[in-house]
């Protein structure tokens, strides 16, 4: 009998002693990641805004990822996005594949039907950034104002020529809220990305163009554009006098934003090591001086703020795209 209980008691001690380990197997695993570079898939272009964004962070985020790691950006464009988004869709769940999704990428795309993902396809980690749109002109042309070109839109349906990084991304669908608000029609002209819509712009191809601050500020700056209204809903450094839509009695503000996703089952306690790291990257002043020198805005949300941004304006995008017929 009393061997029979030490032999039970052994066991107990042994498997707890077994338990005690796996568990902390699993937290050493836990705080181990990241042991490798982690990369990230910027689903446009070199040299855009949101491939300038991502190499930005990433300058910063090697001072707070663990264990020494570093960001390394892999650029996937095509679709708008799409192609990018689509990669990571079936990347491995283990954190070392993230992607830095745009506005238009993972809430713009997926409203036209030609994704294979959808608003919520991903896991969200963290949001990074907003940025208003800008409507500008030629400096030579003859709208000082944005009422000056409102009264010639009236007057003029489909003559005012825009130019835009696509069809059916923010912009384009920025400025036809605006056409809907105002009761308007102007005629878009899509450009395969925001350089040569500003191209275009200073030659004089096209009237106008709805873009990104960090696309035209070195133009304005020089005199060669003309901000006519912030399209969006955030006031920035630089273009403080430029009027918001709102303050011209039209209702419309349209900000992009940009953030880290990940694949859907990427497990929770990377997903804080991530938010956390990149939490501490936009709170640095180091991050904050290079973006205001770029025109972007940092701006930090955690996974749950950042599925809700990009849920909303999926849905508020919606409704403007089927009034606009863009979904014809």
């Amino acid at each position: 009998m009393y061997k029979k209980i030490t032999i039970i008691v052994l066991l107990t001690l042994v498997l707890g002693a077994c338990s005690n380990f796996s568990s902390g197997s699993e937290k050493g695993k836990a705080s181990d990641y990241p042991t490798k570079p982690i990369e990230v898939i910027v689903p446009f272009a070199a040299g855009g805004s949101t491939d300038v964004a991502a190499r930005t962070i990433a300058s910063v985020a090697q001072k707070y990822l663990p264990n020494g790691q570093t960001l390394v950006i892999s650029n996937k464009p095509g679709g708008g996005g799409a192609v990018g988004l689509t990669e990571l869709l079936s990347a491995k769940p283990d954190g070392y594949t993230i992607a830095l999704a745009s506005a238009g990428s993972i809430s713009y795309q997926p409203l036209y039907g030609n994704t294979s993902y959808s608003k919520d396809s991903f896991q969200s980690i963290t949001m990074v950034n907003t940025v208003p749109q800008l409507f500008v002109v030629n400096a030579d042309s003859p709208w000082e104002t944005f009422d000056e070109w409102l009264k010639y839109a009236k007057e003029n349906p489909n003559e005012f020529k825009y130019g835009t990084a696509g069809t059916g991304i923010p912009s384009h669908v920025a400025m036809e809220a605006l056409n809907i608000a105002a009761g308007i029609k102007t005629t878009n002209v899509p450009y395969e990305g925001a350089a040569p819509t500003v191209t275009a712009l200073l030659g004089g191809h096209i009237d106008g163009a709805i873009i990104q601050p960090t696309d035209v500020k070195s133009h304005v700056k020089s005199g060669e554009l003309r901000v006519l209204a912030n399209v969006g809903e955030t006031k920035m450094k630089g273009f403080e006098d430029v009027p918001f839509l709102t303050d011209k009695g039209i209702d419309v503000a349209v900000d992009v934003f940009a953030g880290f996703i990940g694949p859907k089952d990427l497990p929770e306690d990377i997903v804080d090591i991530l938010d956390e790291a990149f939490k501490k990257t936009i709170e640095d002043p180091e991050l904050t001086e290079k973006f205001e020198k770029l025109g972007i805005i940092p701006k930090y949300g955690n996974p749950n703020d950042f599925q809700k941004v990009i849920t909303d304006t999926f849905e508020s995008s919606k409704t403007v795209v089927e009034k606009a017929g863009l979904l014809d």
